[in-house]
């Protein structure tokens, strides 16, 4: 009973590590598509907007580290 709960526990672990793992492959996406928006449209925002995907990309691997780190 308890070898089977912890395989339970260990395959939610692996879930959430591998569901952070995506996150942080969606936000290196969102840092490339920020990049070429920012490069084919002048809006005067450019600056900030990159700096807000590279914070988002940055904590998204913080958060990876994190869960490795405490999970």
């Amino acid at each position: 009973m308890i070898f089977e709960l912890a395989s339970i526990w260990l395959l939610v672990k692996v879930f959430y590590l591998v569901a952070f793992f995506v996150y942080v492959v969606f936000a290196a996406v969102t840092v490339k598509q920020t990049y070429l928006m920012t490069k084919t449209l002048e809006i005067g925002l450019e600056s900030l907007v990159r700096t807000l995907s590279w914070a988002h990309f940055i904590f998204a691997v913080a958060v990876l580290v994190l869960a490795f780190v405490l999970l």
